[in-house]
């Protein structure tokens, strides 16, 4: 525990200092939210990855394999992947080239629907993330918990403030400078797990095969279809999300960007090598562990030298960070810029000073540490049901405003009555089967032909968007 808290205490003050740094860089909303515009792509690339990973990849995912078998492992690994390069593939792209001056997904979206009600309805929906904060919030005290030896309650706090801290200090810049540290770790634990249980692989293929491709009454896999058709369909969902699409802000012009999703994707495929801890734990470990803490237990018992241990719980913990971080430039940013900015001429909202993107962290963190405090007993299902709210009333909005030319406006109603019918199927399916990928599927199906077969061209998109368009195009 010694080697844990020295690493850990190293990790911090690393990440304090570069976020200091970053502070003195940010000059108003923008350099918060998205800094310079003209990021290196190996920056920007391995903070997608590191956000796309997260305490849920390395902590709670592997006890669902732990749990399931064959059906978990393929379900959170290929089809999720495929799909999310080619969600980034359809949307990044054209995100970039029409958002040139655009801050946040809602002032994308309101610009190119020239709807200050349609940003600040999506500024609004931001709330549903802080599932999704509890979700990563839960897995990263699990793990100090067990390593550090620090009551779970005071490492939720403790995980909260330090984070909520160093991201209201420097925002995207330090975002992205603590990701890479952060993914350069991960990269090396996740290798380590993936080694650390090599001599039961003979044993784990043969014990795999007898799980079968289905686990029947599994709350996600339970049929062929939410083990290969949800987990892709909801990759490429996922893409839409507001921290993973504005990182196409991040980068200037269409070359950086594709070696930015390139390595952000192939960063995220060696993170899911961590998988094979709930692999290994299924001969490690006694039947019967909880399964979001069967990481946390079998890391323990895996790397019974210490300085080893310490590095593998040090990169967990950077796991949960680099997501929660990234959440937090974006989910502030927006409800600042786009829910709470003033009016301007054109009736939409100007970015207000930096110090309420702070204020507005302090508030998610207050609701944060409250939900965590008390977890759900299947903390994925319920961050999983949050974002995927979320993703669902986006991707429609999303799809049908990449359809048309970059000074194209769009009618705002058909994305109005999108958003509003993908969330009534979201919401009102998850009433009645276990499974959110399901519920949102089927919001999906509502959502996305509302807003692209009733897609209305209106005129000239608003002049900030338009002429960032024509800039970079």
């Amino acid at each position: 525990m010694t080697w844990a808290w020295a690493l850990f205490l190293i990790y911090a003050v690393g990440t304090a200092f570069i976020a200091w740094r970053g502070g003195r860089t940010i000059e108003g909303a923008r350099s918060f939210a998205v800094g310079s515009g003209e990021m290196h792509p190996v920056i920007a690339g391995i903070t997608l990855g590191a956000c796309l990973a997260s305490s849920a990849t390395f902590v709670i995912m592997p006890g669902f394999v732990y749990q399931e078998g064959l059906p978990a492992l393929i379900g959170l690994s290929l089809p999720t992947i495929a799909g999310i390069a080619v969600g980034f593939a359809v949307l990044a792209p054209r995100f970039q080239r029409f958002g040139g001056a655009a801050l946040t997904v809602p002032h994308w979206l309101g610009a190119r629907y020239a709807s200050p009600g349609l940003q600040r309805l999506f500024a609004g929906l931001q709330v549903l993330l802080v599932a999704y904060l509890v979700l990563v919030t839960v897995g990263c005290a699990y793990v100090m918990q067990r390593t550090l030896g620090v009551p779970y309650p005071v490492a939720v706090v403790g995980i909260v403030l330090f984070v909520f801290g160093y991201t209201a200090l420097g925002g995207a810049v330090a975002h992205a400078w603590t990701n890479t540290l952060q993914g350069a770790i991960m990269l090396v634990v996740a290798l380590l797990v993936a080694a650390a249980g090599l001599e039961h692989a003979p044993r784990a293929v043969a014990d795999l095969a007898s799980t079968g491709f289905v686990a029947p009454g599994s709350v996600l896999f339970g049929s062929p279809v939410e083990v290969f058709v949800v987990p892709f369909v909801m990759g490429a969902a996922l893409t839409a999300q507001p921290h993973l699409l504005s990182k196409a802000l991040y980068v200037k012009g269409p070359g950086a960007l594709r070696r930015t999703l390139t390595l952000g994707v192939g960063t995220y495929a060696v993170f899911c090598l961590v998988l094979l801890g709930g692999v290994w734990a299924r001969f490690d470990l006694p039947a019967g562990v909880k399964q979001d803490q069967v990481m946390a237990m079998w890391l323990a018992s895996a790397f019974p030298w210490e300085p080893v241990a310490a590095v593998c719980a040090v990169a967990i913990l950077s796991a949960s960070m680099s997501t929660l971080d990234g959440l937090l430039v974006a989910v502030s940013s927006s409800v600042a810029n786009d829910l709470l900015g003033s009016a301007g001429a054109d009736g939409a909202p100007k970015p207000p000073p930096v110090w309420v993107n702070r204020a507005v962290l302090v508030a998610i963190g207050a609701a944060t540490i409250g939900l965590s405090l008390s977890p759900p007993e299947l903390v994925l299902v319920f961050g999983q049901l949050g974002v995927y709210g979320l993703v669902v009333a986006s991707v429609g909005p999303l799809l049908a405003a990449m359809m048309g030319g970059p000074e194209e406006r769009l009618h705002p109603a058909p994305a109005f009555l999108s958003a509003i019918g993908a969330l009534a199927a979201h919401f009102g399916v998850a009433a009645y089967v276990a499974n959110p990928g399901l519920a949102a599927m089927a919001g999906l199906a509502v959502g996305i032909p509302l807003a692209v077969l009733l897609r209305r061209p209106v005129g000239a998109a608003r002049p900030a968007l338009a002429g960032a368009a024509k800039a970079g195009a």
